[in-house]
Parts: structure tokens; sequence; C-alpha cells
């Protein structure tokens, strides 16, 4: 029990270190230094038997500047089944403890259509989790990206981007793989008048679970949003999509609409909702989010 108290304040520890460290060489070099963070529900079956609802808390540190932004994410998270867990594209339903259970049905299912599934399909079952709530720090993530388009061009604005999760949850607890991740990718965001029109794709290596094997998948996006009131509010809506991940289940995929408020030029606040399109995804999720210029 000690022990589990003491790795989980190192952990909080390397996470202030490194969140100090990157605050202080954007003070250093006179760049722009955000925080922004989300609070985050989702709820859904999956392709499991049972629901799970998911709360997250993330906070990030941003710092931009010369065409570069780094930034480091922490998430925190409160889950009723270990079966969610957290990777570099997002969340899976991995099974957690019991991803063999997802590996074994999944090749079943995936027989003469390799990672494709066909509508009716029974529920995976796992052992029942009615009385698991867990809740604590997940795998924090960094992300840099370096626009491509030159600074004096506000139209369109073309970023090669790449992250990577840091593996320091167990996964016993459902809240990681225990994995590195690995991406690499482009985006583009291209403005006419008061619309932005915006897409993304990002190539994913996923570390392997124990007992589950990953594809690296290929993510992707394409949104739409319109500014209102001299730019004050922003409405978009946006749609998300990976090629497969688990062999014999249909990879993630959902959509999104959001609204967006600058509350003054160094803060802005949003809120969004979400439907799950695929088995692989939450039925429905929501939250608010928040960024502040330092």
């Amino acid at each position: 029990m000690k022990q589990g108290i003491y790795k989980n304040i190192c952990k909080v520890v390397v996470l202030m270190v490194l969140v100090s460290g990157i605050t202080g060489v954007g003070s250093v070099l006179g760049q722009q230094v955000y925080y922004s963070g989300s609070a985050q529900y989702a709820t859904g079956s999956y392709f499991f038997e049972r629901s799970t609802n998911s709360f997250y808390l993330t906070n990030s540190i941003r710092i931009r500047g010369g065409g570069v932004s780094l930034s480091l994410n922490v998430p925190y998270m409160i889950q009723n089944s270990p079966w969610i867990s957290y990777s570099g594209i997002g969340y899976i339903p991995t099974g957690g403890s019991q991803s063999e259970t997802v590996s074994d049905v999944g090749k079943g299912r995936g027989k003469g259509s390799p990672g494709s599934t066909t509508p009716g399909l029974e529920p995976v079952i796992l052992t029942d989790t009615v009385s698991y709530n867990k809740y604590g720090l997940n795998d924090p993530n960094l992300y840099l990206s370096v626009r491509l388009t030159p600074l004096t061009q506000t139209k369109t604005l073309l970023y090669l981007n790449a992250g990577t999760k840091v593996p320091v949850t167990n996964p016993e607890t459902g809240f990681g793989t225990g994995a590195w991740d690995f991406g690499v990718g482009m985006s583009i965001t291209q403005r006419f008048n008061t619309f932005f029109l915006t897409a993304d794709a990002m190539y994913w290596h996923l570390g392997d679970m124990e007992d589950l094997n990953f594809k690296d998948p290929l993510s992707f996006a394409i949104g739409l949003g319109k500014s209102f009131n001299n730019s004050k509010w922003l409405v978009s809506t946006m749609v998300t999509g990976y090629t497969p991940i688990i062999k014999g289940y249909d990879p993630p995929m959902g959509m999104s609409v959001g609204l967006g408020y600058f509350l003054t030029s160094n803060i802005a606040l949003n809120a969004n909702i979400s439907f799950g399109l695929s088995e692989s995804s939450s039925d429905i999720g929501g939250g608010i989010g928040w960024s502040i210029r330092l």
C-alpha cells in the first residue's frame, strides 16, 4: 500500500518538474505560454455487455513561438470499469486486465474479413465489475507542432505534428496500456471569411499490451467552423475516425459539435457534445474546456 502511494507521489513530482520546465523555457525564451484544461464525461457499452462511465480531467501546459508549439498534457481519470484504456489516440476498449478475452473473441469475429465486423454480433462478456470504481493520474502525453506555412499567412495554416504517450500507469487498473505510443502527421486549416475548414491525419505506432496486439492505425478528422460577433463566438462540428486497431472490431469513429467563446484576448471557453458512430466508441459524451494565456 505504502509502495503504491510512494509511486504516485513520484509521478506527481516528475510531472510537476516537466510542467515547471516547459513554463520556465517559455518564459526565458519570451514565448507565449498557455494553460488549458477540460472536463469530459463519456458513457457507453462499446462492444461489451455492460456500460462504462468515464470522467476525464485534463490539464495542459503549452509554449508557442516562431511557428513551433510544444505541449504537455496530464489526464486524471475516474472510471467504473477497468475495460477502457488510454492510448496515444485516446481511449480504446481493451478489456484492461481481461484484454486476453477481447483478443480471443476478436480473432473469431474477424474470420474471413480481418479488422472488420458484421452487424448483430454478440457483445463481449467480461467478468462483472459492479463494485469497481477507481481514480488517479493517467499516462501523460507530449505533442510537438511545427508550422510549415509562413507566419504572415493567415488564411491557410499547414502543420507537421508529432506526439507520444508516456506509460506510467498500470494496465491492471484500466487506465493505460503499459506501452509507449508514437505518432506523426499533418494538419491544415483553411479560412473562408468567417468559415473555417480543418483536416488532420496522423499515423500511430501503438505499443502492444501483454495479451492484446494493436494494429498501427491512421487517425483522421475533418471539421467545419464558423465565427460570429467579431470572432468572439465559434460554432464547429467535426467527424473523427481511425483505420482498424483491434482485429475483429470496428475502430472508433465519432462526431462532435462544439461552441467556443473568447472571454478576453487571453481567455477562451468552450463546450462540446459527442456521439459515437461505431462499436468501439462511447455512445455519448460531453464536456467543457478552457484556455488561458499566462
